[in-house]
Order: C-alpha cells, then structure tokens, then sequence
C-alpha cells in the first residue's frame, strides 16, 4: 500500500488526470452503449409463474402486449356514467394522437362507451366495464411498448383534466391507475443524492473546519461518475433492475465519504503527531487504507452474496452496487492521497498549524469527550452493554410480525391520484378487483373446453363470491388459454395468500383428476408472482445469511487473528439487524409515522430484507474493521487489552459517529425518492446505521470487549496455519515481536491490564 501511495503523491497530476480521464471514459462507454438499458429478469424457478413466463416466452406476441393504464371515470350523486359518454368519448378518442418520444405509442383503449382502435383492429366483443350501480366505468389504455417514462403519460392525464374542466362531461371526476399512470408518482425532483452532498460537505466542514472537507466529496464523485457511466454499459450485458443506479448512489456515496474521512482523519493525526507530510499520507494509506481495502472488499462480498439466492432480479443491483464500492476503494487509495499532497499542511487547522509550529501536538488527546467516555465505558463496562442489548431488542420487536409481500397503488397517499383511482375500484367493484389473477390452461382444445366448464364451480369452493369468466369459445395463445378470476379479496390480504395455495394445492389438481384432462391449469397474475417472489426468497434465505456471516466472520477472523471479536461482531450485526428490521415495520407496514413521512402502510417488499441484510452486514463491518483495527494495532504494541480498547475508541470514536452521520443523511435523503422501496432502503439503513455507531461501536462493542478482557484475543495453536493479513499496515507497533508479545499475553503471561504475573 505504501509503493501504490508513493506513487500517487509522487504523480499527484497524473493521478488527477487519470482519474478525470476514467470519468469521461466511463460516461462515454454508456453514451457508445446506447445509454441504459433497464429490465427486470425475474425468474422463479420451480415456480407456477416461472413456468407461465417460459410459455409466453416461446408464444407468439401481439401489439398489444405492453404497458397499461386506467382512466377510472366517476359521476357525482350516482348518476349513470352512461350519460357523458357523448363528451368523453372524443376525449378519449383524442388521446391516440399523443405521441411518447416522438411516436404514437397507444395501441388500444377499451373505453366504455365504444372500443377505440388506436392501432390494428378492434376485437370482435370488446366488453365496457362499467360498476354495478351505474356510476363508476373504467377505460383502459395499453400501448405497444412498456418502455414508458412519467412524460410520455403525462400529456394523458393533462388532456383529460383539461377536457374536463372545460365541460365536456359536468359532473365527472377522472382518476388515473394501473402499471402506466404509477409513473406520474416517478416525475424527477431533487435527485437524492444531491441531498446527501450537501448534509455530508456540512458535516465534513464541522469535523475538519478547512477547505479539507471537500476532498471526501470529490473522491466520491468521482467513484460515482465513473459507476453510472458503467453502468449504462452493464445493462447491455446483464438483466439490470431500474433502481439499481439508486441503489448505487447511496452505496457510493456513503461509503465514498467513510472511507476518504477514516484516511483524512488518520494523515491529519499524523501531522499533529510531527510527522511530515508525504510519510503522513504514505502512513495514512498504508494503514487505514488498508482497513479500507479490507472493508469495501468485505462490503462486495456481502452484495454479490446476492446471487447465491439464485434469483436473478438481484444479480443487476448487486453487481453494479459492487462495481461502485470496488471504484470508491480505487479513488480512496490513489485519487485521494494526490489530492492531499496538495494541500500539506493546510490540511490541518491554522491552530492545529500554530501549534505544531510551537514544538508539537499529541496524537491522542489526553481529554476531550471521547477520552472521557472510553474512560467510563471501561469503569462500568456491564450496565451501559444490558441497556444497548435492552433497546436494539425492544426495537427489534416489530420483525418478528413482518409479513413480506408487495405494495400496491392501495399503497400510495390517500391525496394521489393512483391511491384515488384504486380506492374507487375498489369501492364500486368490489375489492377483487384490483386484485384480478388469470387461470391459464395448458391442454388441448378438447381437454381445454372440458377444463373451462368444471373450472367456476370448483374455483367458488375456494372464494365462494369469486368471478371466473369463462368465454363460449376460449381463444388461445401459443396454446395456452387465459381465463381471467376476480377473487373478494384485497391483493394484500393474507386471504389472497390462503386462496392461491388453495387453488394450486387442492381446487386444480382436483379438476384435473375430475375431468380426466391432460395438461395442467397454472395460477398467474400480480399476487401469484409476488407469492412466488417471496416464497423462493424465504426459502433461500437461510443459505444467503449463513454464506454472508459465514464469510464475514472469516475474514475478520484473518484479519485479527481472533475467534471471539468475529463471534461477537456477527452476532451483534444480526441484533442490530433485526432492529433496523424492526423500525421498518413499525413505520411501513404498522403505519407508525407513516402520514408525516408520506407513507403509505402495507406489506414489506420481498426482496427488501436480503438486500438490506447484504448492505447492512457490509457497512457494519466498515465501523467494526476501523474501531477493532485501532484497538488491535494498539494490543499489539502494548499487550493491554484495557489499554487498547480504551484508546482504540478515543482515537475512533468521533470519526466513526462522524461518518455515520453523513451516511444517515445520505441514506435519508433517499426518503425523498417516490420509490416505496427506496423510502425502505433509506430509513431501514439509516436506523442501521445509526444504531451501529452510536449504540453498537460506541457502547456495546468496547464494553462487550472490556468484559471479555484478553480473551477478544485468544487464537488457538491449531489454526496458526491460517495466513497472516495486516490491516495496521507498518505502522509503529505492528511488527511480528509485538505480535508475539501480545500473543505471549493472551497465553497467559499477563493480567487483563497487561502488567507481568509475579506468582501465585
């Protein structure tokens, strides 16, 4: 580490360039690529739905088989719908000029006053939805493509808005919902992210009061220039979901600013120290960079431990989310050392200069705030660790009744125009029908027919009340047929969960046996899937956790040739876990704050506990790596297990709470995003981070440690054939004689406090 620092400060312009240059060349990869190219890959395997999307995979499509919308239309005081159709039919007529992109994209729109053509032909019975009372219809719209963005559907909802406040239909209130209008919730604002550059700069000019603070931000952005530019080109060779540059942003930037504070914090305790400037960097780099290297690559191992769940949909995020964590390790030990020999000693304060003028500053502090609290943690170790177990396990509390699942435009704020159209549906149709499923037949046309007519008798066993509609003559596509089931129940009611393992367990095997067909009957549709989704995850997840603890317990084992600071680190990460878990449940699927915060309740998105279990572990491992790196360089120059996890947490304290507090920004500013699920990311890291710093790394952790004395320790002889990696780098003390010192008083040469036994 020492050479590769030497070599950026020798040929800090070069660095400079080079790194402008991967900039560029980043960004222009993605413009050559074609720019981004986002898709979902969802496979399921050993799934109904994944044998429904290999079937339509292979069957003949249509121009009809992308995105839709609906225009749910109201009268006020139940007047029938009926009666506008003069006025609203020209508007929606109207709506087949709009073009997305430059091109007329709406292929259909089953109005229901009459189909209207946009594209083809229109199908021989084309039947208008219209409430039971009258009072309510619903117009769908379907375009030939699903690559939509929130303006191509805009000018919809600006038309009929205006068609209506001019007078084409008195009394007519008009909703948008469906896949399509949930773009309208997607129009870009204030990007995230430009929330965390600003609450991270302002941090960083408190901690370092000098124009340093820019330098964790310039290092950062340039890892996340380089990630997005990439990332373009990724999506050209793999399945990348959409919110994956998002998810990337907040990795990149949070870790991004960590890492570059943990190197500018230890260079300037170098200076203080009367260390010159180039062998303060070079010192720097050689031992906080290493605990960097070490973290981020850590953190990659936890995100790409994603593919071990097999399922596809994740592999994008985590991939590109590791691409940014490897560049932000890049940046942090070339980019950021040039960058610092620039600055010399201006990266101190002017006091901090006078100071060191006047014949030298203390590398530690001797008082402060964190001095004084490792001095209590220490006194009164036990207490302080029973109150830090006492509130992540109350926090934790509200996991235990998570319920995975996936949110829905029930979802959105009651004020939104998805949330209004959802509950009108709902209202006047029955709750059903927001939740329609399909039966899709596989059988030939004669088993076919016969399947069709037991089919509506068996499907009221399982949801007495459900509608199944069964056409006189079944069309088939790519020798499936379609058969569309509106249940009575809400798509995120546990029922909907009961009613799909009904009918695949026992209604539809039971049919198939009855009428002696050959083939099978599949359940498909939004809730199946998402049943499905959650059912593989879960099943996964026990290997997924296993791996990534497993993992991260190895490596730490290595890096500090212990059994005992692993063992606690992962068990401890799985507490605080659980904790951050269980805030967000409390808040997004009990609806605790969820008003204030713009939420709206339901259940947790299935994917969301891995991914977030992924970068939890990852980022927590940072704040454990550089506090435990500082207490084992000092264990290893002094043999004194009190000693060094005293001044371990003097030294790392403020930084590590520092860096967590940019990081709780960063990750709160993605509660401004309209994503349900990156509301989720934002406030489950946030909480996670937060309790990692200042309850596990200021509290529990060192206590824990001053409880168990020199036995955090203790490797056993038998494995003294694991390799040795430094994370202190050669810095003072970290040579193989205090090595062995402190491996001698670990044996049992000394007391906890490092002084000699003397006898008896």
């Amino acid at each position: 580490m020492r050479a590769l620092a030497r070599w950026s400060v020798h040929h800090r312009v070069a660095v400079v360039l080079l790194w402008l240059a991967v900039m560029a060349g980043s960004q222009l990869v993605g413009a050559l690529s074609g720019g981004n190219d986002f898709k979902s890959d969802f496979n399921l395997p050993g799934t109904d739905s994944q044998k429904v999307f290999d079937l339509l995979a292979d069957a003949p499509t249509s121009g009809n088989d992308g995105i839709s919308g609906q225009i749910v239309l109201s009268t006020s005081g139940g007047n029938p719908i009926a009666s506008a159709g003069a006025g609203l039919q020209p508007a929606l007529q109207s709506l087949c000029a709009i073009e997305a992109g430059g091109v007329k994209k709406i292929y259909s729109i089953n109005s229901p006053f009459g189909f209207i053509a946009c594209k083809g032909e229109a199908p021989a019975k084309a039947q208008p939805v219209i409430s039971p009372d009258g009072s309510t219809a619903i117009a769908e719209l379907r375009w030939d493509t699903n690559d939509l963005l929130a303006p191509d559907v805009l000018p919809i909802q600006d038309a009929l808005d205006t068609a209506l406040a001019q007078g084409v239909a008195p009394g007519v209130s008009v909703n948008f919902g469906g896949d399509a209008f949930a773009l309208l919730l997607q129009q870009e604002g204030f990007p995230p992210f430009l929330i965390g550059f600003l609450a991270a700069l302002l941090i960083l000019v408190v901690v370092f009061r000098n124009w340093l603070a820019i330098l964790p931000i310039a290092t950062a952005i340039a890892a996340l220039v380089s990630t997005l530019g990439l990332t373009a080109g990724v999506t050209h060779l793999m399945s990348v979901a959409e919110f994956a540059p998002a998810l990337a942003e907040l990795m990149v930037i949070g870790v991004g600013v960590d890492y570059a504070l943990f190197i500018v914090s230890r260079h300037r305790r170098n200076l203080r120290a009367g260390v010159g400037v180039t062998e303060s960097i070079l010192k720097a780099i050689d031992t906080s960079g290493r605990a960097v290297i070490f973290a981020g690559l850590t953190v990659c191992v936890a995100l790409l431990g994603l593919c071990l769940l097999g399922v596809k949909f994740l592999y994008g995020p985590a991939v590109v989310s590791s691409m940014g964590v490897v560049l932000t390790m890049a940046a942090s030990v070339t980019l950021l050392p040039a960058l610092l020999s620039f600055f010399g000693l201006k990266a101190l304060t002017a006091k901090d200069r006078k100071a060191l003028a006047a014949g030298g500053f203390e590398a530690l502090p001797t008082s402060g705030f964190w001095t004084r609290w490792s001095a209590y943690i220490q006194r009164s170790s036990l207490l302080p660790a029973l109150a830090s177990v006492i509130v992540l396990v109350l926090l934790a509390l509200p996991f235990f009744g998570m319920r995975l699942g996936h949110a829905d435009q029930g979802n959105d704020l009651p004020s939104s125009t998805t949330r209004q159209a959802y509950d009108t549906v709902a209202n006047k149709f029955g709750a059903g029908y927001n939740n329609q499923m399909q039966l899709v037949v596989r059988a030939s046309g004669a088993d076919t027919a016969k399947i069709a007519a037991a089919l509506p008798a068996a499907v009221q066993l399982a949801d007495p009340g459900a509608v199944l509609i069964v056409p006189p003559a079944p069309a088939m596509q790519g020798g499936l047929t379609f058969l569309p089931l509106i249940p009575t129940m809400a798509p995120q009611s546990e029922a909907t969960d009961q009613l799909i393992s009904t009918l695949r367990g026992r209604i539809l095997p039971a049919v198939m046996a009855e009428t002696g067909a050959t083939g099978e009957v599949l359940v498909f549709g939004n809730a199946p899937v998402n049943t499905d989704f959650a059912a593989v995850l879960t099943q996964r997840m026990p290997l997924f956790f296993a791996a990534i603890i497993g993992l991260s317990f190895l490596l730490l084992m290595i890096a500090f040739r212990s059994l005992l600071v692993p063992a606690v680190a992962a068990l401890m990460n799985l507490v605080a876990a659980a904790a951050s878990f269980g805030v967000v449940v409390a808040i997004f699927q009990n609806g605790f704050m969820a008003e204030t915060l713009g939420i709206g309740k339901g259940p947790i998105e299935a994917f969301i506990p891995v991914m977030m279990f992924a970068i939890l572990f990852g980022l927590s491992m940072d704040y454990q790596v550089f506090l435990v790196s500082s207490m084992h360089e000092e264990f290893l120059r002094s043999g004194d297990n009190g000693k060094a996890v005293r001044e371990g947490q003097a030294r790392t304290g403020g930084i590590i709470t520092a860096a967590a507090l940019i990081m709780v920004m960063v990750f709160l500013g993605f509660t401004l995003d309209p994503n349900r699920f990156l509301k989720m990311f934002g406030i489950g890291l946030a909480t996670a981070v937060f309790l990692d710093a200042f309850i596990l790394r200021t509290v529990l952790v060192p206590a824990v440690m001053h409880l168990l004395g020199r036995r955090n320790w203790y490797f056993p002889q038998w494995l003294e054939w694991v390799p040795k990696v430094s994370i202190e780098g050669g810095d003072d003390g970290g040579d193989d004689g205090a090595e062995g010192k402190a491996a001698a008083l670990v044996a049992g040469d000394s007391d906890t406090t490092g002084r000699a036994r003397t006898g008896g």
